[in-house]
């Protein structure tokens, strides 16, 4: 993706429709981190070093390219949302469930986003399970990354088309 990025108003409008999305007792289970610019760049730093100590942890080598990639895999698109699960605590809503509102959320953003005419991307990978990475956005061990949401303005010749529906094998009814 290519600059520009949702400008303020664009970027307002996906992060309530994510802030919408449903969610068992309105708990709010979300939190969205927005990189861009600078911070877009210094958080590419925190990624990079999260690899190289779960490089090390494990015992292997350290891979200066996949150190690089790391380091700045976030200039693919002008504007990054780290989408989050927030832990809330609430025991009568499993967290796999507030897990799943913040999944909801980041569904929200890229449909919204999509609707604005951006383009959009949904990106895990490993930073989205390490603890540095979290701790840095200021997430507990409780806390998960839903996803890295990239967003921008769709290269030329880059629009993707959308899946098929096939349902087959997918849809069963149920009889008893």
């Amino acid at each position: 993706m290519r600059p520009p990025a949702p400008n303020e108003a664009d970027l307002d409008m996906i992060l309530r429709a994510g802030a919408v999305a449903p969610d068992h007792n309105e708990l709010r289970p979300w939190k969205f981190v927005v990189l861009e610019g600078d911070a877009k760049v210094a958080f590419g730093g925190v990624l990079g070093d999260a690899y190289r100590a779960r490089a090390q942890a494990a015992g292997k080598d350290i891979v200066p390219a996949k150190e690089e990639k790391e380091r700045t895999k976030l200039g693919r698109a002008p504007m990054v949302v780290i989408v989050c699960a927030v832990n809330r605590g609430e025991d009568t809503i499993p967290f796999i469930e507030q897990y799943a509102a913040a999944a909801a959320a980041s569904q929200n953003m890229l449909l919204a986003a999509t609707a604005l005419g951006y383009g959009s991307m949904w990106r895990t990978g490993d930073p989205a399970y390490d603890e540095d990475v979290k701790k840095a956005i200021g997430l507990t061990k409780q806390d998960a990354i839903v996803g890295f949401l990239y967003l921008g303005t769709p290269n030329e010749g880059g629009d993707k088309q959308p899946n098929e529906a096939n349902l087959d094998d997918l849809v069963v009814r149920w009889t008893p």
